[in-house]
């Protein structure tokens, strides 16, 4: 049997109203980081093409990682032209994020890019989600739509002002709150923990209400503890939990402590 498009669970477990929680992938381009994240108990990772040097190439490596242990893509590409919204999709991304949506206009011209008719008017192509061209491709277009994860960042002023109107656009998926960017928007970035100033947890309810009136799921990225239950009780259902750095860092931090403990009762 010649394998379909590639079935998004995590959009599935999204429109079935569970909560997702999601691995980063910031800076450590590997695939074995991949495959981690999945032996880990994680079916999504993110990986981040917004901040880090990361190329198409390797994504396309990550991309090929992630289908042997049947894990989602979800890429946060660059803000930027048309080429760097479809180049993840066809290389089999399951859903992209455009930072800094601070408009509805910007969110349905994500949408136009990223989407085929009648939704949008992405370019065709042949990569490998079409199976290298060889799917039919009424029934590739139409998968591709209803298959693929788009989310836009709520991180600025002008995204708080205008999110009912982003949230209403047909496509878009997933509202993610961006606290760090949205603090600095804000003027309050000095202003201790980021996700906790009142102005920031004002946003969320807004991006709550949004959501909830439309349809659409609520996201950000905390780790657990307080801030993640705060944010879980307002509505979010997307919590990107960990990343790599963080788990690399804290795992040697870990061993390195727990070795100093019996070698420093060694050597006395």
């Amino acid at each position: 049997m010649i394998e379909d498009f590639k079935t998004n669970q995590t959009k599935a477990a999204l429109l079935r109203g569970e909560t997702i929680n999601v691995a980063e992938i910031n800076r450590v381009f590997d695939p074995a980081v991949v495959e981690i994240a999945s032996q880990a108990g994680f079916n999504c990772v993110w990986i981040d093409m917004e901040h880090s040097h990361l190329d198409l190439g390797a994504l396309s490596s990550m991309v090929l990682a992630a289908r042997t242990v049947d894990l989602d893509v979800v890429v946060r590409i660059p803000k930027g032209p048309y080429n760097q919204v479809i180049k993840p999709l066809e290389i089999g991304a399951s859903g992209l994020v455009w930072p800094h949506c601070k408009s509805a206009d910007e969110a349905r011209a994500f949408v136009e890019m990223a989407k085929f008719r009648p939704l949008g008017l992405r370019g065709v192509g042949g990569g490998r989600d079409s199976r290298y061209g060889t799917l039919d491709f009424v029934h590739y277009a139409d998968q591709a739509n209803a298959q693929s994860l788009l989310g836009v960042m709520i991180e600025d002023v002008e995204g708080v002002i205008n999110v009912d109107a982003i949230a209403a656009i047909e496509g878009i998926d997933l509202l993610f709150v961006g606290p760090s960017d949205l603090a600095h928007s804000y003027g309050v970035e000095r202003e201790g923990v980021h996700i906790e100033h009142e102005r920031v947890q004002s946003a969320f309810d807004k991006v709550s209400a949004a959501c909830a009136a439309n349809g659409k799921t609520m996201g950000t990225a905390v780790g657990p503890g307080e801030s993640l239950s705060r944010v879980a009780k307002k509505g979010g259902r997307w919590f990107n939990c960990s990343h790599e750095l963080a788990a690399l860092a804290n795992g040697y931090r870990q061993a390195r402590q727990a070795a100093e403990v019996i070698t420093d009762e060694t050597d006395h």
